[in-house]
């Protein structure tokens, strides 16, 4: 929160019992200036402006030439956590000994983000010893026992891990919301979520608590956000990453708001396990037929700021020398949820087994959110039906957008089809809140259907990410709009299979171009 803008919401209350009213420093700063020539030497470490506006990598560089310790590093973000958190709830935990510790322990072995700072999603990303809830309020004391070869693999980068961040019970929805960790706020409006399932992780990079956040995304988790936060986030390849499936399923990685951070993450985080994956991005993207679509693919409404984000974008690339056509993806997007519904159901049994091991007992509906038991409940009547619908379609849609890539190797659409929420907007309108908590009494096809109408008031902000999860293919979401009212939207770059490098080179050509709006550069242009 940083300027008059959003302090005047910090009469909205309280977040989780926590007083708002923080007086925050003005921290506007040229970006155009080079920030490693600015950085100011003092006994409190790094100078703020400076720190906000520095990337990944320019940090490491500072504290490889002696300009500031990771130890100031560590200190200046979370004495900003601690000030600023409590309006946003974005981070849950912080971890400062430890990380302070394992910083003076650390030695400089040339690793591209020596001693930066980072936050962990506190869903799917374990490390020993912090928090393993899942957001189950059962679990609200689980610890991890051991740490997953992701986080081992982004240590070995560099960062010191200094806390986890916000998500949603289970990371099922499209909202940072949950009876565990509360609602995560989003720094451009305190009013409105950052999305989810992501989004304590694209709240603390927007920020600026940290230059770069980690998340995971198995049907948009890490792009909505990004898209109502105002961050970049992409989706991997599925197993390129370390630690992830080949299997379409969640995949990892972070959120930032430098591409060239991204861009050597991802060469770190890559998958030793599957190099024949990734594909060298090609030496002339404009040779590159671009398809475009505004069309939600479930046939719900597109806002007019959506819409005009990719005319935006379209008119830029154009500009640029590309060819940019108008074209819908060939898969049938109702029949995709469908599947992507049905193929989710084992999340909700997985659900009841953990908290029975740890209270003995089945779940009940007042236990969990009702997506939570409606998926428990259908996953008792799966039948071998559904798994084959589920293989065949997952198939089907695979060889469809490998198909579709022959001739437009690069899909655009937006991200969301509308801005951010307000926090007071639910996941799941109260009608079938009602109808979810005796979803055991339907027969298997009807269950799936009432889970279809329940996720729609949500799946109508953000049908268009679940397209790449389910083909496997790698997605891009850049902030290039921000709309009459002062909120943030996202376009989203879709290529084939292992095209994640080129996808990449595409978001540097936006932001080196300026492209790219995040809050501090359209508090400044204001």
């Amino acid at each position: 929160m940083k300027s008059k803008k959003i302090l005047k919401f910090a009469v909205l209350g309280v977040v989780l019992g926590v007083g708002i009213g923080v007086v925050i420093q003005n921290r506007q700063v040229s970006a155009k200036t080079d920030v490693l020539q600015r950085i100011k030497i003092n006994t409190e470490g790094i100078d703020d402006n400076v720190y906000r506006q520095a990337s990944a990598s320019e940090l490491a560089q500072m504290v490889r030439d002696g300009k500031v310790t990771s130890q100031q590093l560590i200190k200046h973000a979370v004495s900003q956590i601690k000030a600023e958190n409590p309006q946003l709830n974005a981070v849950i935990s912080l971890r400062e000994s430890a990380a302070l510790k394992e910083s003076v322990a650390m030695k400089d072995t040339g690793q591209p983000f020596y001693g930066v700072p980072i936050l962990i999603k506190g869903l799917g990303q374990q490390l020993d010893g912090e928090s393993n809830t899942r957001g189950l309020t059962d679990l609200k004391d689980n610890k991890a026992t051991e740490t997953s070869d992701y986080v081992k693999k982004l240590q070995s980068m560099g960062f010191v891990i200094i806390g986890q961040t916000n998500f949603p019970e289970l990371g099922l929805v499209n909202i940072t919301d949950s009876k565990l960790n509360g609602v995560a706020h989003n720094p451009w409006r305190l009013s409105r979520n950052t999305g989810g399932s992501s989004g304590g992780a694209v709240a603390s990079v927007a920020t600026d608590f940290v230059p770069m956040a980690t998340g995971n995304d198995a049907g948009g988790s890490l792009r909505i956000p990004a898209s109502f936060t105002g961050v970049i986030g992409l989706k991997p390849t599925q197993g390129a990453i370390t630690g992830d499936s080949t299997v379409p399923s969640t995949v990892n990685f972070a959120n930032a708001r430098k591409i060239s951070d991204l861009q050597t993450y991802f060469k770190g985080m890559q998958s030793s396990e599957h190099p024949e994956l990734i594909k060298d991005a090609p030496t002339d993207l404009k040779q590159l037929k671009i398809a475009y679509s505004t069309k939600s693919p479930v046939g719900t409404k597109v806002s007019k700021d959506a819409v005009k984000a990719v005319q935006q974008s379209v008119k830029f690339l154009r500009a640029q020398g590309y060819t940019v056509v108008k074209q819908d993806a060939p898969v049938d997007g109702k029949k995709l949820m469908n599947m992507y519904y049905t193929e989710s159901t084992p999340t909700g049994t997985d659900a009841n087994k953990m908290i029975k091991e740890k209270t003995g007992k089945n779940m009940q509906f007042k236990d969990v959110s009702p997506m939570t038991w409606a998926l428990y409940q259908a996953d008792k009547k799966q039948t071998k039906q559904s798994e084959k619908f589920m293989t065949t379609e997952m198939t089907k849609v695979s060889q469809q957008m490998t198909d579709f890539h022959k001739t437009y190797p690069i899909y655009l659409t937006p991200t969301t089809a509308t801005p951010a929420p307000k926090n007071s907007d639910p996941a799941y309108l109260l009608k079938y809140v009602k109808q979810l908590k005796h979803i055991q009494n339907l027969n298997h096809k009807k269950q799936i259907q009432l889970i279809y109408d329940a996720w729609l008031h949500g799946l109508s902000k953000t049908p268009f990410t679940q397209l790449a999860n389910v083909s496997g293919e790698p997605a891009l979401s850049l902030p290039t709009y921000v709309t009459k009212q002062g909120l943030p939207l996202g376009v989203q770059f879709e290529a084939d299979k292992g095209q994640d490098q080129l996808l990449l080179q595409l978001g540097k050509e936006f932001q080196d171009h300026d492209q790219l709006h995040f809050l501090d550069s359209y508090q400044e242009d204001k």
